[in-house]
């Protein structure tokens, strides 16, 4: 598939400076850098895989890393418990166009490519906007999803930091598409989802109606809460904490839905439709939205409650 970088995508080592925020692009990835601080990398093409991991993983089109506000690393890529795990990403396991299976979770056959990315800093943001296709393998001139992602990252401000998320999915096949999360066991992977860096273990969660020592997933019982957040040390064994939180955005269909998955080993997603079926005809559209809320601190210091209260009365339609 023919793929096109707008604005300095594509331009090695390119920066483009207003005010506080800058761009970094190296051809494959967007960094975006706040002061001296890296915020994440978007990445539009595929990299370098890690040694012995099959081709068959290689992608694009999700952020990794997602940086703490000091600096940490809070995300993973190619894990080698679930190596399509992937830092930030949208997408469900199972998918199907007509009768057959569109795998873009698992890279199976099929994966995003990018047809075209662009940005834009302000003083007080930045914003990254791209339109990714969802191909198969064997024919990946033919788009079956176009996927419209603009993600706008905030300053840093009160020891947290905005990142909002606006994600268009239009069939542009000739067939059914039917959007699902993992019916394997009813669990309902898919969605909106973080891959936290399990290398600094324990994660700490906490809804919005109180922590969750345990995992958990729609099939064990809906988890009444239009935000979830896990915590975890900045490094290994140690004692200072950082996190990220998930808020639904009320314009979602189904808000609040209750579809979580909470998993200790390293995995937060919000799971919408989970295991029901989502079907769109050809030309059919959907968009979700979410704010990544990254913070200092576990969840009662760094108020997230108070934070998605004022997020959800921003934008109550």
């Amino acid at each position: 598939m023919k793929m096109m970088y707008l604005g300095f995508a594509g331009l090695l080592l390119a920066s483009m400076v207003q005010g506080a925020f800058t761009i970094e692009d190296d051809g494959t990835a967007l960094t975006i850098m706040e002061g001296e601080n890296p915020v994440l990398t978007y990445r539009y093409e595929p990299g370098e895989l890690p040694r012995l991991v099959p081709e068959r993983y290689r992608r694009a089109c999700y952020i990794h890393p997602l940086y703490g506000l000091d600096g940490e690393v809070m995300t993973q890529d190619f894990p080698l418990d679930h190596l399509h795990h992937r830092g930030v990403f949208w997408t469900w396991p199972d998918s199907t166009i007509g009768e057959r299976e569109l795998k873009v979770w698992a890279l199976d056959g099929a994966r995003h490519v990018t047809e075209s990315v662009e940005q834009t800093v302000e003083d007080n943001q930045v914003v990254v906007s791209a339109v990714n296709n969802w191909v198969f393998d064997d024919d990946p001139e033919t788009p079956i999803i176009r996927e419209e992602v603009r993600f706008t990252v905030h300053p840093e401000a009160d020891d947290a930091r905005s990142i909002d998320f606006e994600l268009t999915f239009t069939n542009v096949a000739d067939e059914l598409f039917v959007l699902r999360g993992s019916g394997t066991e009813d669990k309902g992977y898919g969605g909106f989802c973080l891959r936290p860096d399990a290398t600094r273990r324990p994660l700490s969660f906490t809804s919005a109606v109180g922590p969750r020592p345990e995992d958990e997933d729609v099939a064990d019982e809906p988890l009444p809460s239009p935000w979830v957040d896990v915590s975890y040390a900045t490094e290994s064994g140690g004692e200072v904490v950082s996190g990220a939180a998930i808020f639904q955005h009320p314009e979602n269909p189904d808000y609040p839905h209750s579809g979580w998955i909470l998993r200790h080993y390293g995995f937060l997603g919000q799971s919408w439709p989970h295991i029901q079926p989502y079907e769109m005809e050809p030309g059919d559209s959907v968009t979700l939205r979410y704010r990544l809320y990254v913070h200092r601190g576990n969840a009662e210091d760094a108020n997230v409650a108070e934070a998605f209260a004022a997020y959800e009365a921003a934008n109550l339609p």
